[in-house]
């Protein structure tokens, strides 16, 4: 990995894999004297350095920002000019600003998902694993919910892995998450569309308040980070399907005191995901871009260009 924390910088790494902390650790190690040691003991002192636990630090992330364009946008556009980053991930800040309503050009995104909106959207047989830790305990639990016909009533079979043993059973949610014979909402698969600033029905009521890109496996999946009011409870939500793909509880001084990180699904072989949408770019674009990243023309004239080319659909993202 340090060939590409040296190609993007500590700030881009940081932003590339804020929501995969092992790999965040690296800056950790990068960031030290002792990476660049040739001494015999370099080994020891790295594994010093990674026993110490990480200061959390307020971060700024791609929500925040007083531009008209916002500044991670720019970098990225730059690195698409240069070749170093691929069409989605300038695609990825266009529908950003049209999010935002930065852009302006309503209505240009189309809908791949096919699901029925303020539902649960999911298939037969579609299955989520997850790998839920108690930091107090170190208990590790693995479950794997498999959905059955959806409907009114969604089956649901479960199986829980434990030090203890395995256990399976059943149980069901209505067609807005609600579990049967509870007051509860499931709490990893979420109604969509997923949008900022609407509230979600949870183990917690939460509030979706930042948009970003989270890895997972080979994927780079849009998503939203919600908080309950306290800002203990954090969940991760693919924004396109409503499969939570991270939740943390952290206690009042900011210690994880338990998290769920999904590790496999098969709900999103079928999906498609920010690398392979139908994304059409044509070359010629780079030309006004690049005016743009120069300076040669203002935020407001590089908005209406883009604007303009969403609308009367020369350009898809």
């Amino acid at each position: 990995l340090y060939p590409e924390f040296e190609t993007l910088g500590k700030a881009k790494f940081y932003e590339r894999y804020m929501h995969q902390p092992n790999i965040r650790k690296c800056l950790t190690l990068y960031s030290d004297i002792a990476w660049f040691s040739t001494t015999p003991d370099r080994t020891e002192q790295l594994i010093a350095i990674l026993d110490k636990p990480i200061t959390q630090k307020i971060i700024r992330d791609r929500a925040n920002h007083t531009d008209t364009i916002p500044q991670w946008i720019k970098s990225d556009t730059i690195r698409w000019l240069q070749g170093k980053d691929h069409d989605s991930v300038f695609s990825y800040g266009l529908r950003y600003l049209v999010d935002a309503k930065t852009i302006n050009a309503p209505n240009i995104m189309p809908d791949h998902s096919g699901c029925l909106p303020a539902q649960i959207c999911i298939s037969k047989d579609d299955f989520i694993k997850y790998s839920i830790k108690d930091s107090q305990t170190d208990d590790v639990k693995i479950i794997t919910h498999t959905f059955g016909t959806p409907g009114k009533i969604t089956e649901i079979s479960s199986i829980e892995t434990t030090k203890q043993g395995k256990r399976q059973y059943n149980f069901h949610i209505d067609s807005v998450g609600l579990v049967g014979g509870t007051e509860k909402y499931y709490q990893f698969v979420h109604k969509t569309p997923i949008e900022l600033g609407m509230t979600i029905a949870s183990r917690y009521e939460i509030q979706a308040q930042n948009q970003i890109v989270f890895s997972f496996k080979d994927q780079q999946r849009e998503a939203v980070i919600a908080w309950d009011k306290t800002k203990q409870y954090q969940e991760v939500i693919d924004k396109k399907t409503g499969i939570v793909l991270s939740v943390k509880y952290h206690d009042r001084i900011n210690k994880t005191e338990w998290s769920a990180e999904l590790t496999n699904t098969n709900a999103f072989s079928n999906d498609i995901e920010i690398e392979n949408l139908g994304i059409i770019i044509p070359s010629w674009v780079k030309e006004p871009v690049k005016w743009w990243t120069d300076g040669k023309i203002t935020d407001s004239e590089y908005l209406n260009c883009i604007s303009y080319l969403l609308k009367n659909k020369i350009m898809q993202i």
